[in-house]
């Protein structure tokens, strides 16, 4: 992971700018840019660790992460994937001194830190700023609870319907994607074995829903996914 100036440029100035920052005076701005550092972190790449000091906010300028949670008996599951122009990690900033989850990118990423102590600061400073954070991590709760209980109401083919939906409009935007997860980390995901989330790909393809190319999955019917991701 690659530690560096946000490349030149400063908060107030950036195209990134998250909306919990965009309330910040021109002062405090100066101190975000000041108290943030810019990071890299390649493809499979741990940009948090679970059981690690909670060092900042992260936020994700670039690229796909995803968070993850080993359990007590080993197991690693997939908890929610983070997209760009977002914070991760907000969870575990009031709850614990140190990460619950792993973070962890998926693709090529780029990330701003911005530091713990400076965030509390701002906190304790600008009630504005307070409220909106907690709004945020509010939205994050909401969101993660709302795809688990999603996931869970539905049956194995409305699961895997859910999260080839998900990708396509809330990720990618497209009917065309490269599958940014494997198989395996689909099935930690909506808690199912790998061998049934290969078979109802193969049953997707088979009956035209979806068409797969190596990494590349296209929605060829997407109204029939929508009915199978609400009906199972």
């Amino acid at each position: 992971m690659n530690e560096n100036t946000c490349m030149g440029s400063v908060c107030a100035e950036c195209s990134f700018r998250s909306s919990i920052f965009s309330i910040l005076n021109d002062e405090q701005l100066d101190q975000l840019t000041i108290n943030k550092t810019f990071n890299f972190a390649k493809k499979n790449e741990a940009i948090a660790k679970q059981g690690n000091p909670v060092k900042g906010a992260i936020f994700l300028r670039v690229g796909l992460a995803k968070l993850t949670r080993v359990n007590s008996v080993g197991r690693e599951q997939i908890i929610g994937i983070a997209t760009p122009n977002d914070f991760v990690g907000l969870l575990s900033i009031f709850s614990s001194k140190n990460y619950n989850y792993n973070i962890i990118a998926i693709e090529d990423c780029q990330y701003c830190c911005v530091d713990y102590t400076f965030v509390m600061d701002l906190i304790n400073a600008n009630s504005n700023f307070a409220m909106t954070l907690l709004e945020k991590i509010s939205q994050v709760s909401d969101l993660m609870m709302g795809t688990r209980l999603n996931l869970e109401m539905r049956q194995l083919r409305g699961r895997v319907a859910f999260i080839l939906s998900y990708l396509s409009k809330e990720i990618y935007k497209s009917a065309k994607f490269n599958l940014p997860i494997s198989r395996r980390e689909i099935a930690e995901l909506v808690d199912m074995r790998v061998e049934n989330v290969v078979r109802i790909l193969s049953e997707f393809r088979r009956d035209n829903i979806i068409r797969i190319e190596g990494a590349s999955i296209e929605i060829v019917e997407p109204e029939k996914l929508e009915w199978i991701k609400m009906h199972g």
